[in-house]
């Protein structure tokens, strides 16, 4: 059963805090109050972002892990979990890493749950929602059954996204392609249109073009007319097929 769990500690902070507002405001002050806790006592705030907030699930989105009992799970067992994280995008640039967190629950003994953390990016979600109690000891089964349990979410969690960013990125990079090649249409659309218009300016005034001339220049129009239809193909090939933008078959 999934638990959306949040610090005692905290919430009694929260609570504290609207009493002092309610004086000014008794109908949001608990609300004000929260959105405090959250964004502005949480390490790592940066004005006018709202990178720290609970989800409807529960689950707590922060710029990174920094002030929990974090672990990548590479850590916990390096046999079962040997790399650090999927990459998110074409580049191999960005790496999103799963990690198991603790929470200590006091007399429940301790919280452990999944989470995730981007190697570039501020960003870092703990799913309190799909954690779950267990023994403040590390030579419990149970205990140890909840850190792998936690491990294995993570692990779930962090392929999907990283999958998610990879199509993200590849459609976005499939989009700025079809771009560029719709430009590419439209100048050589340009281009070949100028070229005609040219050589019939020359006709009309009674000047007749070399058959090697003439030669050159009907080249010239057949290689816009290549270049726009091979542009079109490729606009059309991405559209259907987005992977093509980052598998250089498009």
């Amino acid at each position: 059963m999934a638990i959306s769990y949040q610090l005692t500690a905290r919430l009694d902070a929260v609570k504290k805090q609207a009493e002092k507002w309610a004086a000014h405001n008794p109908a949001g002050a608990y609300a004000a109050a929260l959105n405090h806790q959250v964004k502005y006592k949480r390490r790592g705030y940066i004005a006018y972002d709202s990178a720290n907030f609970y989800n409807k699930s529960g689950d707590l989105s922060a710029y990174d892990l920094t002030g929990y009992d974090a672990a990548l799970i590479e850590d916990i067992s390096p046999r079962r979990f040997q790399y650090t994280g999927y990459y998110a995008d074409s580049f191999q640039r960005e790496i999103v890493k799963p990690y198991i967190v603790k929470i200590k629950a006091g007399r429940r003994g301790v919280f452990i749950c999944p989470a995730i953390a981007y190697s570039d990016s501020d960003i870092a979600t703990i799913y309190f929602s799909q954690g779950q109690f267990a023994p403040n000891d590390g030579e419990n089964l149970e205990n140890q059954g909840a850190i792998y349990d936690a491990a294995r979410r993570a692990d779930s969690i962090a392929e999907r996204e990283a999958e998610q960013g990879r199509e993200a990125d590849a459609q976005d990079q499939a989009e700025q392609m079809r771009g560029d090649l719709a430009e590419q249409i439209s100048e050589a659309r340009k281009m070949a249109r100028a070229l005609i218009v040219a050589i019939k300016a020359q006709r009309r005034a009674g000047i007749d073009l070399a058959g090697a001339i003439c030669d050159a220049l009907t080249d010239k129009l057949r290689e816009y007319r290549r270049e726009i239809i091979s542009a079109r193909e490729r606009r059309e090939a991405l559209k259907n097929d987005f992977w093509l933008s980052v598998e250089g078959r498009y």
